[in-house]
């Protein structure tokens, strides 16, 4: 009776069903009571078709409110963003009035400095680095990044000026006769000009370059008896005599502290010692000046 109840109340629907077992054939009609092929469908999903027509619904209206989470929280994330960038932005304005004020404040420690250094550079009668400009530097970023670039540039320049004059000793040992006149240590009875100044050394001990260059002459030559001579590219050179041992060549490039040859006593020498001279332009300097900084 109840097939027959729903059979009926389908007809209605324009759906003619005949029931098999556990299916049910399902013929749809139009109003010329033409009708489309048959189809088996179960009957379980006639008799219950509401809880799924109900479950369809839930789901669909599921997923609408899962879009509209969704929605809300990207409008959220968009709105705290935003916020944040603000933030951002505020703290970023107040850092650059606190860094550059500071960086100013560094800059012109800094200036204090190099203008030490191009004092003691004058005093050696080079010629001193471009003036800094720290004392004009604005309270603007940008500014303080040019100069931050300024002083790269003007460090470099420094590096490579300081790499290619002599500073130091070639050879750590006392000083036994300095640059000027002297009594001749062979007579003791005349005055003789010294070129350079005597450092003590034991026979066979190491000399090295105090500045990069190239090397010029490296061979005997008069009175220095075994020399080296080194170009360096600015002006200067160098001079390395009585040497016992020479380790480098004519043309070689050499760098500040590489070893060029050892103590000895050859040309005009009373003993083992290292006679050193600097030259500038051709002129012969007193070494001491470029030994040390003070």
């Amino acid at each position: 009776m109840k097939i027959i109840y729903l059979l009926t109340k389908l007809n209605k629907l324009g759906v003619n069903m005949y029931q098999r077992k556990d299916k049910t054939t399902v013929i749809f009609l139009n109003q010329n009571q033409d009708y489309s092929r048959p189809f088996q469908i179960k009957t379980y999903y006639i008799k219950h078709w509401k809880k799924f027509a109900a479950g369809l619904l839930a789901l669909i209206g599921l997923f609408l409110g899962v879009i509209m989470h969704l929605v809300k929280s990207k409008a959220e994330i968009q709105l705290a963003n935003q916020k944040l960038a603000m933030l951002l932005e505020k703290q970023k304005s107040e850092v650059v009035q606190l860094d550059t004020s500071a960086i100013k404040k560094h800059y012109l420690s800094i200036d204090d400095k190099l203008k030490t250094i191009n004092k003691y550079l004058k005093a050696r009668g080079l010629k001193p680095m471009p003036k800094s400009q720290g004392g004009e530097m604005d309270d603007e970023l940008g500014s303080t990044v040019e100069m931050g670039s300024f002083y790269e540039e003007y460090l470099k320049r420094m590096i490579r000026l300081v790499g290619f004059t002599p500073m130091g000793y070639p050879h750590k040992g006392r000083i036994t006769s300095n640059f000027g006149h002297r009594e001749n240590p062979f007579t003791g009875e005349s005055i003789e000009r010294h070129k350079g100044l005597d450092i003590k050394g034991n026979h066979g001990e190491l000399v090295k370059t105090t500045a990069n260059g190239r090397v010029k002459f490296a061979s005997r030559k008069g009175g220095y008896g075994n020399v080296v001579i080194i170009d360096h590219g600015n002006g200067f050179e160098t001079y390395y005599g009585h040497l016992s041992k020479i380790s480098v060549k004519q043309g070689q490039r050499v760098a500040a502290g590489d070893a060029i040859g050892k103590i000895g006593s050859t040309g005009r020498s009373t003993g083992p010692h290292l006679h050193y001279e600097v030259h500038k332009n051709g002129k012969i300097l007193n070494p001491k000046s470029y030994i040390t900084l003070e």
